[in-house]
């Protein structure tokens, strides 16, 4: 038994190939104008899935790059603090060989005195340094300084942070500390200046020339943290590009999942326009053809 083709059937049979075609070429239209071959899930579910694991993993990753170049950042600013305290070090114990010289005058005690005050305020300042509004040296208590300051005294008060450790994770899984331990770095220093000054207060030249040792021990201090601070740059530095690595890689493979081909898509959006354009022409020229044999 033969089926007859109505031209009822033909017609919907063109309007289905017509629409078809219309929703081929939308489809590619829509691919280049966005730059990605998948703009809904149904497009392709795998590379859906794949696509959306990707772009996890690259945001995960890229998080861990703003920890590190943070943690970087946190650690130079203390590194620069520290340099200026071993700065002040450096200078106090000078001025501490000066006074031992039981030679100076009382003017020239009085001066040394002076600056050592000096010196006290400006470490003091250190001690409170900041990386935007967080207190370097306070540990996890980085809203209000470490060391506070009994007016009118020049001596440090006693120590207002923790012994937390300011952590960064870097890696999943992977944390790092970035500040330094602020009582065995600063307290060494301050314990220096006030026997120093106590020396000089009271013309004790033996106190003075025992606060040489004193000093000696925090530059070790200092220059220990110093030394922490470095190794833990350093491997954050080294890390820094091994995460730039991966995200190159990641972007890599989440553009070859989701990206189009540009070239490939013009030639297959340009033969989509041709064969919807005759599609259109050849169904009216059905219609055409079977409206007049109607009429005959």
């Amino acid at each position: 038994m033969t089926m007859r083709i109505t031209q009822g059937m033909m017609a919907n049979q063109s309007l289905r190939n017509i629409q078809a075609n219309q929703a081929r070429m939308q489809t590619l239209e829509d691919q280049i104008t966005s730059g990605t071959q998948i703009t809904k899930p149904s497009d392709d579910p795998i590379g859906a899935a794949q696509a959306l694991s990707l772009q996890e993993s690259l945001d995960q990753n890229t998080q861990f790059g703003r920890n590190i170049d943070q943690g970087t950042s946190w650690l130079n600013s203390s590194d620069a603090a520290l340099s200026s305290v071993t700065d002040a070090i450096h200078r106090a114990r000078e001025l501490a060989v000066q006074a031992a010289n039981g030679s100076l005058t009382p003017a020239d005690r009085s001066a040394i005195q002076a600056e050592v005050t000096q010196l006290q305020h400006h470490v003091l300042d250190l001690s409170n340094s900041k990386y935007g509004q967080y207190f370097l040296f306070s540990g996890t208590r980085s809203d209000q300084p470490g060391y506070t300051q009994y007016n009118p005294s020049t001596t440090a008060g006693a120590y207002q942070g923790n012994s937390g450790q300011v952590l960064r994770e870097i890696s999943p899984a992977v944390v790092t500390n970035v500040n330094v331990d602020p009582t065995s770095t600063f307290d060494p220093v301050f314990q220096a200046m006030n026997q120093l000054q106590t020396g000089l207060t009271s013309g004790d030249s033996a106190a003075v020339s025992a606060s040489l040792a004193s000093f000696d021990t925090a530059l070790d201090a200092v220059s220990l943290a110093r030394a922490q601070v470095g190794a833990r740059v350093n491997r954050l530095d080294a890390l820094k590009q091994r995460q730039d690595g991966v995200s190159v890689n990641l972007s890599g493979l989440l553009s070859n999942v989701k990206d189009v081909d540009m070239a490939k898509a013009i030639t297959s959006f340009t033969t989509a326009q041709t064969v919807y354009q005759a599609s259109l022409k050849a169904s009216a020229q059905m219609m055409q053809i079977s409206l007049l044999d109607y009429l005959k």
